[in-house]
């Protein structure tokens, strides 16, 4: 069969169409965050064949530091602007930094937790991914938390508190919990081939069975003590 050059001077082959792409490179610290936020499938998609995962972990901590700290920041306002001081929170004004270095601890187990169940999950359902892609979908998908960093300033800023306060960090909070689940689920279809629905299956089914296992418990728990106790006449 004869061959014939192409423009780039790589020989090739009729009818077997042009030479193979080179890979793509992987994406840098920047072009990450803003694939995460703006084209997150397309971004996850890119990441499931080689997984950043150590450059996923410095985002995610970096996102969580920046949230304890701001998290600090209103806790500490908060204290100074109680009145009177007994029925304040003075006592979170030297605690703060405990509670933000337990805080950024507990952010760390909770993203292991969560990653091995999600890998746990996907595996029994017929995956076959890399742990180390779950725990960068997971890690990646803490980005929308940096929302709540402005807002906290803006309400030390403004000085919001009381009913305020609860309702704007409440409703924000869930915003940022519910993205955050949407890019676990754009993440694990992009890294396991899966269809939206198992998708979401993977996400939802670990937390039912701890809520079910917690009611069966609890059901148990009232069945023995009412055993115990004498029938009222």
């Amino acid at each position: 069969m004869e061959e014939y050059t192409g423009t780039s001077g790589e020989a090739t082959i009729p009818g077997e169409g042009s030479p193979a792409a080179p890979p793509e490179s992987p994406p840098g610290f920047l072009d990450l965050i803003y694939g995460v936020f703006f084209e997150p499938r397309s971004t996850f998609r890119r990441l499931s064949a080689n997984p950043p995962l150590g450059l996923a972990v410095i985002i995610f901590t970096l996102v969580n530091l920046a949230g304890a700290l701001a998290g600090g920041l209103m806790g500490y306002h908060l204290s100074m602007q109680a009145v009177p001081p007994y029925m304040g929170m003075h006592w979170l004004t030297p605690v703060a930094p405990m509670m933000a270095v337990a805080g950024l601890i507990f952010q760390y187990i909770k993203w292991v937790v969560v990653s091995a169940l999600l890998y746990l999950t996907a595996s029994l359902l017929g995956g076959q991914a890399r742990a180390s892609g779950v725990l960068t979908i997971t890690a990646l998908a803490a980005l929308p938390g940096l929302l709540m960093i402005p807002v906290d300033v803006l309400l030390y800023l403004f000085n919001v508190r009381g009913t305020g306060l609860t309702a704007v960090t409440a409703i924000l909070g869930l915003a940022v919990f519910l993205w955050g689940v949407v890019l676990v689920v754009l993440g694990l279809m992009e890294m396991y081939r899966f269809p939206a629905g198992r998708a979401v299956l993977v996400v939802l089914l670990p937390p039912a069975v701890i809520v079910l296992s917690v009611i069966v418990l609890l059901v148990i728990f009232a069945a023995g003590i009412s055993s115990l106790l004498p029938l009222a006449g």
